[in-house]
């Protein structure tokens, strides 16, 4: 589920669940969909789905900024899909 809120080119999203093969993420955070690239998403909050529920990743350590960078075009392709079906 994508919940997004327009303001100007800035959209807020929120994405309860993204699987992919790499793992279950939950993610919330801002993009521009009038321009869409990479360098127009800023995640806010990026959680992973462990064995005992989400888990905060923190992007300061090396492997989690390894998995959020195999993630941005993941979520930007998810973002695109649901700004086209509206």
């Amino acid at each position: 589920m994508v919940i997004t809120f327009t303001r100007g080119c800035v959209e807020l999203f929120n994405i309860s669940r993204l699987n992919t093969d790499f793992g279950i993420f939950r993610i919330s955070g801002q993009w521009c969909a009038e321009n869409p690239k990479l360098s127009n998403i800023s995640v806010q909050s990026i959680e992973i789905m462990a064995t005992d529920g989400w888990v905060l990743l923190n992007n300061a350590r090396d492997a989690n900024s390894q998995i959020i960078s195999q993630l941005l075009p993941l979520l930007l392709s998810h973002l695109l899909l649901k700004n086209s079906v509206g």
